[in-house]
């Protein structure tokens, strides 16, 4: 490793700031309070071979400070050794990951699960997300019980699918459990930027008699509608609107008898003729759509990784600051 370098003792060091353009970072300035001087030097590796020094002359190893060689950062500790994983800049307080090269790495996920953005830093609010999604898939998977033969029972399994269901930006988590090739929703869980936590829009019991729940989006993609059906022919139907993180009533339609054993229909508690009762409903579904939420993988470490730790873009690094 060659090169020409410009050092700042890492007290020194105010601000580091890089922009990376179609991959390749474009430009990297260090902005100091003293002097910077440009010295040539050599990279050399120890005798033990564990660790590399930057050496300005054969006794004068760099100490203590950021290096930039060829557009990229380096930082020496008090020893001269090159540092790798995440250094404190002494200057700031904040830390920035050195790849397993020594160089600043920017946009990927660390050895330790955390992110490291744009900027070399990571971004507590992003990871606090994604360890929330994994948290939330644990808690609601599904128990673990015993069958006939007592054995372990693993009919039983766990799918999820992220959406952004009240249009804010963020991928919120819904769950869905399959028992027996019969699959069924359990639970809705919008992420709250301001709470950094996931709020539960709904959460559901084990149906029983054939019930089943469904979330739809509306054929215009600003609301997502909650259906939930009975055997019966019982329909319940609820609204998230844009910006909200919970479920609003908006249609009920169910089915009773009167004391002569007459069939009784009724539009959100009010009692209407039959015809009245099925053209609210047919109303009602052509306002709740025909798209139902797809998108739902078993709930795997592989596939949690596959949609949840993903490489953010520009616009999404800034809803993460």
């Amino acid at each position: 490793m060659n090169g020409s370098k410009n050092k700042a003792s890492g007290k020194e060091v105010d601000e580091i700031v890089k922009k990376q353009i179609t991959g390749t970072i474009f430009a990297l300035m260090i902005a100091v309070t003293g002097a910077i001087t440009a010295q040539a030097a050599d990279w050399e590796l120890t005798e033990d071979g564990k660790n590399w020094m930057y050496m300005y002359s054969p006794d004068d190893p760099a100490k203590d400070e950021w290096i930039e060689d060829a557009g990229k950062l380096y930082y020496v500790d008090s020893k001269g050794y090159m540092k790798t994983g995440w250094v404190t800049n002494k200057n700031d307080g904040k830390k920035y990951y050195m790849g397993a090269d020594g160089a600043m790495a920017f946009n990927i996920i660390a050895p330790d699960g955390r992110y490291v953005g744009p900027e070399g830093k990571g971004l507590d609010g992003y990871d606090k997300y994604r360890k929330a999604v994994r948290s939330e898939l644990k808690k609601a998977a599904p128990k673990k019980s015993k069958n006939k033969n007592n054995s372990e029972d693993t009919s039983a399994q766990q799918f999820f699918t992220m959406a952004d269901l009240n249009q804010d930006g963020y991928q919120d988590l819904v769950v869905m459990t399959g028992v027996q090739e019969a699959e069924f929703l359990q639970e809705v869980a919008v992420w709250s930027p301001d709470e950094e936590k996931f709020v539960l829009a709904a959460e559901f019991d084990t149906p029983v008699n054939g019930q089943r729940s469904t979330l739809y989006l509306d054929p215009e993609g600003e609301e997502v509608w909650l259906e939930m059906t009975e055997t019966s022919g019982d329909m319940y139907l609820f609204q998230m609107r844009t910006g909200s993180s919970a479920f609003e009533s908006a249609w009920s339609f169910t089915m009773a008898k009167d004391r002569q054993g007459y069939p009784q229909y009724y539009v959100n508690g009010d009692v209407e003729d039959r015809q009245i009762w099925e053209s609210f409903m047919q109303q009602a579904k052509q306002r709740r759509g025909n798209m139902p939420l797809t998108g739902y993988v078993p709930a795997t470490e592989e596939n949690i990784a596959i949609k949840v730790d993903l490489i953010l873009s520009e616009a999404e690094v800034d809803m993460w600051k």
